[in-house]
């Protein structure tokens, strides 16, 4: 299964980011735990139309990201897995990753390969992204929906509990910030970022005991009637139904 994270976004890491692959700038140093010299030159490729660049570069960003603020992360989660399986709601707020980079100051053009989506057969790469203007929004909906989100989670063999925590966190950290939120596949696994801090689902005790509460009504099975119950019904319909 897929190994998601999600990263609080600052459009100001991103600008550093895109300054550095275009050589206007030097790459910070606090990035040199990851940052390859070959980066740049994924620019040049990626407007010849090879994706792999373009997944290249927007798994940079990734790294540049957790190297700054926690990642939160976890199999199977993300934005684009959470359209895809459990609510299509979420694609409402998510955008492209390449109108961030295009905020950032690359072109547009060169940007035209870039996937609008995590690939999830496709490896190491960014993904889609929620901005932090949108972040209310995306709270308010896992609010409003937590029950069915809860249910198909648990129909998937998903831990709700573990899975819907991790994303309020995610959301609750963005929020506090005033940041948005990235995504990236296989990103934390492999790179070897200096300061990165991961956050995983918190023990369920340790849940916001309403949300738990929430969360546990929603996927208990309703009971159906007892023995008697059906007794008497049956009883007092004449015993045949009638």
């Amino acid at each position: 299964m897929e190994l998601v994270s999600l990263h609080p976004f600052d459009p100001d890491i991103a600008r550093q980011y895109v300054s550095a692959l275009t050589g206007e700038r030097a790459p910070e140093v606090a990035w040199q735990s990851w940052w390859r010299e070959d980066l740049p030159g994924a620019l040049e490729q990626m407007e010849s139309g090879k994706e792999v660049a373009a997944n290249q570069i927007s798994l940079g960003l990734a790294w540049a990201l957790a190297g700054v603020h926690p990642s939160f992360v976890r199999k199977g989660f993300g934005l684009s897995v959470w359209e895809a399986r459990v609510d299509r709601g979420v694609g409402m707020l998510m955008r492209p990753p390449s109108r961030l980079f295009i905020d950032a100051g690359l072109d547009r053009h060169a940007l035209q390969i870039m996937p609008i989506r995590l690939d999830l057969q496709g490896g190491m790469m960014g993904g889609a992204f929620v901005p932090a203007r949108l972040m209310d929004n995306l709270a308010e909906l896992l609010d409003a929906k937590l029950e069915r989100m809860a249910k198909r989670l648990h129909d998937a063999e998903n831990d709700p509990f573990a899975m819907l925590d991790l994303m309020q966190r995610a959301v609750d950290y963005a929020r506090e910030h005033g940041l948005g939120l990235f995504e990236a596949q296989d990103a934390v696994g492999s790179a070897q970022v200096q300061g990165m801090r991961l956050v995983e689902a918190a023990d369920r005790k340790r849940m916001d005991p309403e949300m738990r509460q929430r969360i546990q009504v929603a996927i208990t099975p309703e009971k159906g009637p007892g023995f008697f119950s059906r007794f008497f019904r049956r009883d007092h319909d004449g015993g045949n139904g009638n």
